[in-house]
């Protein structure tokens, strides 16, 4: 991965090159920010420009030997840890190092959710991901031996939120790595870190994509028209992943499916809302995740409309009318309690919950905020 191949972030990449390049690199960096920022697509940057053998100031080569090894994941001294699940009793990375690789050169700005989909089986849905104190162990064992190629060793921890409190078997090889010995942490919530964890590394914020940012990777790596990629860059919040996935799936029209939910809830029609529940429910947690993130957005829009002079719509035009009528049902407490429930239910759907239990839940709640007689004090 170079620095190239991630789209904007230039702040970032100049700030994480100052560092590589003065020579003295932290022994632990921990890249933060939300999720769908590319933080795993830098921390694979900055790993292989430090291992490329010709380098320039700004990036790795990207076609020397090293470059080619860490292209593929698969170069001896790159080594990796992410939350796994229980597989016939194994529970470290190294029983799912075919998927990682799998998926992670799929999808370098990959996401816990699509990783989950991507190592569960049928009957897993129901396990939660977890890097265990058996994993911690052989992290340790890993860069206790000395370096295949005789320079620098990586470890790329995704995701520390899921080491628990068996992450303060790490704190030792965290704050005393063997010589030439680098861990890069990659997480999306540092208040799920264990304080002992952040305390030994360096920090560095990796935010959210700009719209900007967003339109331009959607028109020139996934070549989509100019106004879907407008539309669709403001709808992803800033997510790589939730811009990628709206469109793949631009066939089907997101917001008109929003709409339809919406209307049913709205009409108090269970029969509908049971029908929308069931349709949805099956389409995974990331599609779900999905059309909940463009269901805020649309009630963001219509608290622009609400009040904004000269509402400058930034939805398809074929939604605009919806937006515009449906501010007229929702007052701004009303909107606020939605945007609450909804963002309830993403969490607890990127949590494992049942699906289809969280939707029916979610769409009854929202019926009765919708009909909720506001007094004013």
């Amino acid at each position: 991965m170079l620095f190239s191949a991630i789209p904007g972030q230039e702040r970032i990449k100049g700030r994480l090159l100052d560092v590589l390049n003065q020579g003295r690199i932290p022994h632990a960096i921990l890249l933060y920010g939300p999720e769908g920022n590319g933080g795993l697509a830098m921390a694979l940057a900055m790993a292989s420009y430090l291992l490329c053998e010709n380098r320039s100031a700004g990036d790795a080569c990207g076609e020397c030997d090293s470059c080619s090894k860490t292209r593929h994941l698969v170069h001896p001294d790159l080594h990796f840890s992410f939350p796994v699940i229980n597989r016939d009793g194994a529970k470290t990375s190294d029983v799912f190092v075919s998927e990682w690789r799998k998926a992670l050169l799929k999808n370098p700005f990959l996401d816990y959710s699509e990783w989950m989909d991507a190592i569960k089986g049928k009957d897993d849905q129901n396990k939660q991901g977890n890097i265990t104190a058996e994993e911690c162990r052989d992290i340790i064992k890993k860069l206790s031996l000395k370096s295949y190629e005789g320079g620098k060793k990586f470890m790329i921890l995704w995701l520390p939120e899921f080491l628990g409190q068996s992450g303060n078997i790490l704190l030792k090889v965290l704050e005393e790595p063997p010589q030439d010995t680098h861990f890069i942490l990659v997480a999306q919530d540092l208040n799920q870190v264990l304080p002992t964890i952040l305390s030994r590394t360096q920090l560095f914020n990796v935010p959210a994509f700009t719209a900007g940012t967003l339109q331009t990777y959607l028109e020139t790596q996934l070549k989509a028209r100019a106004k879907e990629a407008a539309s669709i860059s403001y709808l992803s919040r800033g997510n790589i992943n939730v811009a990628r996935l709206q469109i793949e799936e631009l066939e089907n029209d997101t917001t008109e499916t929003i709409r339809t939910w919406l209307q049913y809830c709205y009409a108090r029609n269970i029969a509908g809302m049971n029908t929308w529940v069931n349709e949805t429910a099956s389409l995974g947690r990331e599609k779900i995740k999905q059309l909940l993130e463009s269901c805020i957005y649309i009630l963001g829009e219509c608290l622009h409309c609400k009040h904004i002079n000269n509402y400058v719509p930034r939805v398809p035009e074929a939604n605009v009318t919806f937006v515009v009528n449906f501010s007229k049902v929702l007052d701004d407490k009303k909107i606020e309690l939605m945007y609450k429930t909804i963002n309830e239910t993403i969490y607890h759907i990127d949590r494992n919950a049942n699906a289809k239990l969280s939707l029916l839940n979610l769409s009854l709640e929202l019926r009765t905020i919708m009909h909720i007689k506001m007094v004013s004090i």
